[in-house]
């Protein structure tokens, strides 16, 4: 999903996920874009000190996913029994 695409609520709460984390503002169109992103087509770390690391990257995908009630996909809804 497009930051654009999210309500002005929506990026408010992905923001103070990214100014959480200590990442730049301009982090937040990457942050929206993984939010209904499989994590398994971007969430690992390469080793070469990257700044930011995906590791910081992912950490706001997560905390905004929570505040959110976006669930990644691949994963089991809350009502859903495995």
């Amino acid at each position: 999903m497009e930051f654009f695409d999210l309500t002005i609520s929506q990026r408010k709460v992905v923001a103070a996920a990214c100014s959480s984390e200590g990442l730049d503002e301009s982090y937040t169109s990457f942050v929206a874009r993984h939010l209904d992103t499989s994590d398994s087509s971007w969430r690992w770390c390469c080793g070469s000190n990257c700044d930011p690391c995906v590791q910081s990257l992912g950490r706001a995908v997560d905390r905004s996913r929570r505040e959110l009630g976006i669930q990644p996909p691949g994963l089991s809804g809350p009502d859903e029994s495995s």
